[in-house]
């Protein structure tokens, strides 16, 4: 009795099959289809495939975007646009004989790394993954917090910079578009006048070389992050913090500052009591919590 868990990114989908015990049996990943249309039949040709080799029970996807918990839509998705509106858990579902849940891909990933903790686990829990954007996710009492109408957690687009830049989430200055991908190559664009840098892993490789706006490129993106970290320590106080995706494979080039910042903005016992940490899980967070939604429709 098997469960799929699929993770839907703007550049790639990652799939996987697990077991009942979530134990992993089977992963891969292929590129995201640029349409709505296209999007529809790659998922519906994933799952089908997989439902007649591993004996698929149910499954779960992680999308990105602001999902209403009512009407079931997309209400918008600022990193793909053409999700905005959509009822694709619906669509979906009505082409498959077989039970599906869809998540915020940023809730099932933040689920993910909460299963892979050591019991007992936190009461509560926050996961940030930075990425092209920031996605995050809160699991308080072992469940995903969806507020009122499923629009929590979107800790990517709090405010960190009153003069920022554009978010596509129609604000400025959101997280996200400081301490993403986005934002820093962006910063180091800004700084060093030059296009060359298309990743954040290009900025990383110059700053590891000791180049000037490389640095300040991953300054400026940590202390922003390390904003966002005061204001969930202020808001949440959660016991452990965790922090992956693939910006934050820079490691200390962007904790170091965060750290810093976050010190200066937060009294010491407030700070004392809530664990920061890096995640555990990486890029298979998301399928894993997208297969644990799955496994709750399980008979």
């Amino acid at each position: 009795m098997n469960v799929l868990g699929m993770d839907i990114g703007a550049g790639t989908i990652k799939y996987g099959v697990f077991s009942k015990e979530l134990r992993p049996l089977f992963s891969a990943e292929e590129k995201t289809a640029g349409s709505y249309p296209a999007l529809k039949i790659q998922i519906f040709d994933i799952i089908t495939g997989l439902k007649k080799a591993h004996d698929l029970r149910a499954s779960g996807i992680g999308i990105p975007g602001f999902i209403s918990r009512d009407e079931r839509t997309i209400e918008i998705s600022p990193n793909m646009l053409f999700l905005n509106g959509m009822a694709l858990e619906k669509e979906i579902a009505a082409s498959l004989d077989l039970p599906l849940q869809m998540e915020n891909d940023a809730n099932a990933a933040a689920l993910g790394e909460f299963l892979s903790l050591n019991e007992p686990r936190p009461a509560s829990f926050v996961h940030l993954t930075l990425g092209s954007g920031i996605g995050s996710g809160i699991i308080l009492g072992d469940r995903i917090w969806h507020g009122a109408c499923g629009f929590a957690a979107e800790l990517g687009h709090l405010l960190v910079n009153s003069q920022g830049r554009a978010c596509g989430c129609g604000n400025l200055g959101c997280a996200e578009t400081e301490s993403s991908e986005a934002g820093i190559v962006a910063s180091f664009q800004e700084f060093s006048g030059s296009t060359t840098a298309v990743s954040a892993k290009d900025v990383f490789q110059l700053w590891q070389a000791g180049v000037e706006p490389a640095r300040r490129a991953f300054d400026r993106a940590g202390a922003y992050l390390g904003v966002l970290l005061s204001q969930l320590v202020y808001s949440l106080n959660p016991e452990l913090i965790t922090i992956g995706g693939g910006v934050a494979a820079a490691g200390e080039a962007l904790l170091r500052p965060a750290r810093e910042e976050l010190s200066q903005r937060v009294i010491a016992k407030a700070l004392a009591c809530t664990r920061i940490e890096p995640a555990r899980l990486g890029n298979n967070a998301g399928m894993t919590g997208a297969a644990a939604l799955a496994r709750e429709l399980l008979p």
